[in-house]
């Protein structure tokens, strides 16, 4: 059901016009060097039904699963062409009913590095931009992984990667496309011995990689910015959550979701941004259908030029 990925679904927040150059990994802008931006988003998810595989099925014994999240992170230009970008989500995250106590506490560290590999400009109007980001993501909070559907986060260290495209036109207008895949470290657990397809014999789960996709389109001015997103995460391997079963950190979990995000830069005092936020799951497997929405705070400040 819901695991770690609450985390990739903030990482997709955030961030408008110079306030847009305190950015995310996963999104189309790039701060200058010198430029800072710490960020403060919360979100609340929740979800009464999930797919058990490919069955949509609700479960009394949960009732409605809740997750509010406070993230904070900065973003660093530290070159005009590549930034570092680092994250601490804190989670809560509870079951409406049944006996399972619900969790709480600071998730994974992940730290970026963000990269503008190649712009082109075609005439005054049009332009066009390929950037790559790579991360390490990493379990500081001492929580228990194999505790689904309500645990922190899936407790693995991940080495993350993702490319974009962006076109962008004077009007303000953009389109970008992203793609990325996660390569995982298995998961060691109490564990000493557990059935999935077959018996085996040890603590160690075999956790498969992870690949994103998403298209992004919207409009961005000094002030104010607005996008719409799909997004797309497909696990490479594991199988389906047993019947009647919990869910385990190696299943197939899938997703779609649309997400919106609106920001506003402040007219009285332009380092300071608000920002709007919105998702729902609109297809899976072995996840969660959530619906979400945030809000949160930017500020930008210059360290140097």
């Amino acid at each position: 059901m819901k695991t770690r990925y609450t985390c990739f679904l903030l990482f997709v927040l955030m961030f408008g016009q110079h306030l847009t150059k305190a950015q995310t990994p996963t999104d189309a802008f790039i701060m200058q060097k010198g430029q800072i931006c710490a960020a403060l988003p919360y979100q609340h998810e929740s979800w009464n039904k999930y797919w058990e595989g490919t069955l949509f099925r609700e479960n009394k014994n949960l009732g409605t699963v809740t997750s509010q999240t406070i993230m904070p992170m900065f973003a660093l230009g530290i070159h005009n062409r590549l930034n570092i970008i680092a994250s601490l989500p804190y989670i809560n995250r509870e079951a409406s009913a049944g006996t399972l106590k619900g969790e709480s506490g600071f998730q994974d560290l992940s730290v970026w590095l963000k990269a503008l590999l190649f712009s082109y400009k075609a005439g005054d109007k049009h332009s066009l931009d390929v950037m790559a980001s790579a991360g390490f993501t990493a379990p500081v909070g001492g929580y228990y992984a194999d505790y689904l559907p309500l645990s922190l986060g899936m407790g693995v260290n991940v080495f993350n990667t993702r490319l974009i495209l962006n076109y962008r036109h004077n009007s303000g207008l953009f389109a970008s496309v992203m793609g990325g895949y996660d390569f995982r470290s298995n998961l060691t657990t109490d564990r000493t011995n557990y059935f999935i397809d077959q018996h085996y014999l040890t603590n160690e789960l075999y956790m498969p990689n992870v690949m994103f996709a998403g298209f992004t389109a919207g409009f961005n001015n000094e002030l104010t910015k607005v996008e719409l997103r799909y997004n797309l995460m497909n696990t490479n391997g594991g199988f389906d959550i047993r019947r009647n079963d919990m869910p385990f950190p190696s299943n197939n979990m899938d997703m779609g979701r649309v997400e919106f995000l609106y920001q506003q830069r402040m007219p009285f005092y332009k380092p300071l941004g608000i920002m709007l936020t919105a998702g729902y799951t609109t297809s899976g497997r072995n996840v969660g259908k959530s619906t979400s929405f945030g809000a949160g705070i930017v500020y930008l400040a210059n360290l140097w030029n």
